[in-house]
């Protein structure tokens, strides 16, 4: 018979089982496909995620002993990796099938770490947060390392392997100081026990800038980003950019209820520790950004700046705070996407590399529309007005500017305008740079919506933000 506790336990991980079941739904699919229907999978994963999008329940529900929590904040969240997986799988399919890698692993992986990334949000507890965190990042290591021909995709799947152990190891050593001297790994007892003298114990601050420093790793925050980008650059590209934003996004997530509830009490001991982070975050990926001639390793340089600006938000421990880092995960998600859709698209049949700056040039007279979805998506990585860009970066300072931090949004602001300077160096090629070297681009119906639904979005958000603020504002905290 069941008891009203293990139903609210099962309505608590509903969203994950659905998840998981159409995981192994899509097993049997790409089992049934045939070799040329492989794109069926990404196709049903995308209807799949959808589905659980429609079908997952109204929070708050609280299960497993105050372990896991089902709420707005944990959908929006999900919504986030929904946009990432619906984007990456549509802007994918040409690619992989040119490169000859269209497998239908490669949609269930990714599949498999979204149900990964949803524990480590949900999670209340720590031990339901590390069981996320692995399941997304073996998922993560398959993806980089997915094109076994390549000796730059092998190096990436090899290196953020070793780099992911490396970072887990530190976190779970963390982990077992808080264990031992609290007694609990649940956020709530975590926070407890802060409230007591536990804040003032060498012992937990130790163990909790161990695991803060795991964190860091997650979100590519200096100095523990140096495996993002040799990892971004050498994943096959559409995945480089899944990567850029859903792990992210993920960790930041995690990352928010973990000093929002565990460690609440002790979080002006902690202020100092991610003022640090966020500066060097975003000074040192615009600074080695500025050097690079390469747009997709530009590009993971920058994806490391933008952890830097979300990090404020951090910083200010408000509402407000929380608000705009969901906000600019939100919008970082398709015009970041949609950037490395362009990239895959472009075939440079000179003797230089796909994803130099030189293929660009001329994109605007060969194939208008796609050089001005980039333009779009420069523009708005770079915080013009009034594209979605700006207003996520609109609403990061201006929540530093209400915390008294404004020494902070200073920075922030100045970083932007540095930033400038090498997403307009992809525009002006396009649009003002002749061809030096032969480039085709592959523009089929998927990239094409992928590309189209990434553009739109970065104009709607940006003429009307209102209705996007006031969404994610009921969603969150």
């Amino acid at each position: 018979m069941m008891t009203p506790q293990l139903f609210n336990d099962i309505i608590t991980v509903y969203p994950e089982i659905l998840m998981t079941i159409f995981a192994l739904t899509l097993i049997v699919i790409d089992v049934v496909a045939g070799d040329k229907m492989k794109a069926s999978v990404g196709y049903f994963g995308i209807a799949f995620v959808a589905l659980v999008a429609l079908l997952c329940p109204a929070g708050p529900f609280i299960g497993f002993n105050n372990m896991l929590i089902w709420d707005n904040f944990s959908y929006v969240f999900f919504l986030i990796f929904a946009m990432a997986y619906t984007l990456t799988t549509l802007g994918s399919i040409e690619y992989l099938k040119d490169k000859n890698m269209l497998k239908g692993e490669i949609y269930i992986v990714m599949f498999f770490s979204l149900i990964g990334m949803m524990f480590m949000v949900s999670a209340n507890d720590l031990t339901i947060f590390y069981v996320g965190l692995e399941t997304m990042a073996i998922s993560m290591y398959v993806l980089a390392g997915f094109n076994k021909h390549c000796l730059k995709s092998n190096e990436a799947g090899v290196k953020y392997f070793l780099m992911g152990a490396f970072s887990s190891g530190i976190f779970l050593y963390g982990l077992s100081f808080i264990y031992g001297l609290t007694g609990s790994l649940t956020y709530t007892d975590i926070a407890a026990a802060l409230q007591g003298h536990g804040s003032d114990s060498l012992g937990i601050k130790f163990g909790l800038l161990l695991m803060l420093v795991g964190f860091a790793f997650k979100i590519s925050a200096v100095p523990f980003h140096m495996w993002a980008p040799d990892v971004y650059t050498g994943s096959p590209t559409p995945i480089a950019g899944f990567m850029t934003v859903a792990p992210k996004a993920a960790a930041f997530g995690a990352l928010i209820r973990f000093t929002w509830v565990a460690i609440a009490p002790a979080s002006e001991q902690w202020t100092l520790f991610f003022t640090i982070l966020a500066v060097l975050t975003m000074t040192y990926g615009n600074l080695v950004a500025l050097a690079q001639e390469n747009v997709k390793r530009m590009l993971a340089y920058s994806a490391i700046a933008h952890a830097g600006y979300m990090l404020i938000g951090l910083v200010t421990m408000t509402p407000e705070g929380i608000r705009a880092i969901t906000l600019y995960m939100l919008i970082y998600s398709f015009m970041n996407i949609g950037a490395f859709t362009v990239i895959s698209m472009l075939k440079n049949k000179g003797m230089i590399d796909d994803e130099r700056i030189e293929s660009f040039a001329g994109l605007s007279k060969k194939n208008p529309l796609v050089a001005l979805a980039m333009l779009l998506f420069m523009f708005s990585l770079a915080g013009i007005p009034p594209l979605a860009g700006f207003v996520g970066k609109f609403y990061i300072f201006i929540a530093a500017i209400k915390a008294e931090i404004y020494w902070l949004a200073i920075v922030g602001v100045l970083n932007s305008a540095l930033a400038c300077y090498y997403y307009m160096r992809v525009t002006i090629f396009m649009y003002f740079k002749e061809p030096e070297y032969e480039t085709e681009l592959t523009l089929k119906a998927p990239s094409f919506i992928a590309t189209f639904i990434a553009a739109v979005l970065v104009v709607l958000v940006g003429f009307f933000p209102s209705f996007f603020v006031n969404l994610v504002s009921s969603l969150t905290v």
